[in-house]
């Protein structure tokens, strides 16, 4: 694995929605629609390190791919997320705190970032899908 192996490749998923944005010849705000993730978010990935897991989820899950595709030197055969549309992606928290070992808080986790999540799929060697649910709108 390379000295940045493991971790989730934010621009590359960014040039991944742009050419699929312009390919379908669609706006940023149409995007933001059909994702549920704001506009500005989906823009400072092409500059960001890490970000909020949910929203990188949901628009990998828009793109129709497996996230392991933008984990840089990834060990693990990914699978698909759901499609956007009709309903929302989220990281499975109890099963993340599990997997991970990590000491019970008072407060339960509600989020993780997409780089701590990749870290954690990659190092128990599990796709990052099966650490998600799905529900409806």
């Amino acid at each position: 694995m390379s000295e940045d192996g493991g971790q989730f490749d934010l621009q590359l998923l960014s040039r991944s929605i742009e050419n699929t944005r312009a390919a379908r010849h669609l706006t940023w705000s149409q995007i933001s629609k059909e994702v549920g993730v704001a506009t500005s978010t989906i823009r400072r990935f092409a500059t960001a390190s890490d970000a909020e897991a949910d929203g990188v989820l949901a628009l990998v899950g828009w793109l129709g791919v497996a996230p392991e595709q933008f984990v840089i030197d990834s060990q693990i055969a990914g699978m698909a997320l759901p499609p956007a549309g009709g309903g929302v992606i989220r990281v499975d928290m109890a099963l993340l705190v599990e997997l991970t070992a990590q000491p019970r808080r008072a407060r339960p986790v509600t989020r993780t970032t997409i780089q701590r999540l990749t870290a954690a799929a990659q190092a128990s060697e599990v796709p990052l899908a099966s650490l998600t649910r799905w529900s409806p709108f």
